[in-house]
């Protein structure tokens, strides 16, 4: 099966991306409509500079009322973040070893291009092991049927050989049983003049 890249399930940067110049209240409603519990920041070149999660934006609002306050302060300047062409595979132990529910997907000048999201590498392990399962099942099956041909190809039905082996058995009992015709009995003259003579003493 082929190799897939963080590319091929990363969402786009559009509604995931803000500024470092966002205020709060402006990353706390793009939350609301994301589906994300983060937000990467880029700084004005489009780098990639930090993520905000929505638990800091939450403390924030609890401990400043004021909502256009930046979000310079709560930005994680030290977070984890992927290529754009690393393969799937190798970026597994950073949702394993972590909490993260997503990462930053850059690319090779540091630009933020989306987010790889933890739930989209679940689904596609789990697609991955129902496509493997089919593919063995339908070998499978495959294996089956040509052995099946072949074993059948190879063994007569047992009624054939049975009707086989009767006819001959029938045939080599008639052959046995056969016996030449008895010739008739002619006796040689000497031998029928005597018992002529002897019938003849017995009168």
């Amino acid at each position: 099966m082929q190799q897939r890249l963080v590319q091929d399930l990363m969402r786009i940067r559009h509604g995931h991306v803000v500024p470092e110049t966002a205020t709060l209240r402006q990353v706390a409603e793009r939350l609301i409509i994301s589906d994300c519990d983060m937000m990467a920041v880029i700084d004005t070149d489009g780098r990639f500079s930090g993520v905000v999660c929505e638990s800091s934006v939450v403390r924030a609002l609890m401990t400043n009322p004021e909502a256009n306050a930046t979000i310079q302060s709560i930005i994680c300047r030290h977070a984890e973040s992927i290529r754009l062409d690393a393969c799937l595979s190798t970026v597994l132990p950073l949702f394993r070893s972590s909490a993260n529910t997503a990462l930053p997907v850059i690319d090779q000048a540091g630009v933020v291009c989306g987010l790889l999201m933890r739930r989209d590498v679940i689904g596609n392990l789990l697609n991955r092991q129902a496509e493997a399962a089919m593919s063995a099942a339908a070998e499978s099956a495959a294996s089956d049927s040509v052995h099946a041909k072949t074993v059948a190809t190879q063994i007569r039905p047992p009624f054939q050989k049975s009707m086989s082996t009767r006819i001959t058995h029938t045939a080599e009992t008639n052959r046995s049983e056969a016996k030449p015709a008895q010739k008739p009995h002619f006796l040689s003259g000497d031998a029928a003049r005597r018992v002529l003579w002897e019938a003849e003493d017995r009168l």
